[in-house]
C-alpha cells in the first residue's frame, strides 16, 4: 500500500487533516518530471491508495471536497497523472477547511485570552477524554447502517468542528449541547441500539456542564438540570 500507517491512523483520527497529509505525500513521493514521466509501479499503487483512501472517507461522509472522482480503469501511464491531479485539487479544498477551521478556533480562544477575562475552562484529562469520546464517536456515527446520510453527514461535521475549537479555556460550549439533539434521533431512531450513542454525548455533555457550573460559580455537586442522573429520557425533551 506504501502509505505509512501512522498517517491511516492520523486519517482515522481526524479524517479532514488526516487525509490532506496522505494526498501531499502522494504528490511529493510521485513528483516526476512532467516531461519526461516515468510512473512506476510503486508510483501507480501509492496513488492509487491515496485515492483509494480519499474516496472511502468521502463515501463514510468524513470528508468533503468539491472534486469529480477519477477514471481509474487505464494503464498507469494515463491514470497516474489524473490521480495526481484528483490529489493536488483535494488538497487544496481540505486545506482550505482545515485554514478556516483553525482561523475559528483562534478566533474564540483569543476572545478569552485577550479580551474576556471570562471563559469556560477544561483539565487537560478533560480534555483527552472528550478527544477520544468524539473519535469513538465518529467511528460509530459512520458505521452506522440505521441512521440517514444526512443526519450522520451533519452530526459528523458537528463532531469536527468541536474537535478543531477545543482549548483549555473557551468563550463558548454552545457546541457541547447541540450533541443533545443528535442523542434524541438517535434514540428515537434506534431504540435501544442507541444506547452507545447516548452515553458518550451524555458523558461529553456531562463535561460541559461542569466547566460551566465552575465559571458561573456554582457549587461543585450541581446537576445539569437538562440532562439530571438518568440513562436515558431527558435528551428527548
Amino acid at each position: 500500500m506504501n502509505i505509512p500507517q501512522e498517517m491511516l491512523q492520523a486519517a482515522r483520527d481526524n479524517p479532514t487533516e488526516g487525509a490532506a497529509e496522505i494526498c501531499r505525500f502522494a504528490l511529493e513521493e510521485t513528483n516526476h518530471d512532467l516531461f519526461n514521466p516515468e510512473w512506476s509501479d510503486h508510483d501507480h499503487t501509492l496513488l492509487m491508495a491515496a485515492v483509494a483512501v480519499v474516496l472511502t472517507l468521502e463515501e463514510q461522509n468524513l470528508i468533503e471536497h468539491q472534486q469529480n472522482t477519477p477514471d481509474v480503469d487505464d494503464v498507469a501511464q494515463t491514470v497516474c497523472p489524473r490521480f495526481r491531479q484528483f490529489l493536488g485539487a483535494v488538497h487544496r479544498d481540505l486545506s482550505a477547511t482545515i485554514s478556516k477551521n483553525k482561523f475559528d478556533s483562534f478566533r474564540k480562544h483569543f476572545a478569552v485570552t485577550l479580551v474576556e477575562n471570562f471563559g469556560y475552562e477544561f483539565t487537560d484529562g478533560d480534555l483527552k477524554r472528550i478527544q477520544q469520546l468524539i473519535n469513538e464517536l465518529r467511528e460509530m456515527v459512520s458505521a452506522n447502517t440505521e441512521l440517514d446520510d444526512g443526519h450522520k453527514r451533519r452530526m459528523l461535521k458537528r463532531l469536527e468542528k468541536m474537535q478543531s475549537e477545543l482549548h483549555k479555556k473557551m468563550s463558548d460550549i454552545s457546541r457541547f449541547y447541540e450533541l443533545m439533539g443528535d442523542a434524541g434521533v438517535a434514540l428515537g431512531r434506534l431504540g435501544e441500539g442507541a444506547k452507545p450513542f447516548v452515553d458518550r454525548i451524555k458523558e461529553i455533555v456531562d463535561m460541559g456542564w461542569k466547566s460551566q457550573a465552575r465559571a458561573e460559580q456554582l457549587q461543585s455537586d450541581a446537576e445539569n438540570p437538562l440532562i439530571g442522573q438518568e440513562s436515558e429520557p431527558k435528551l428527548l425533551d
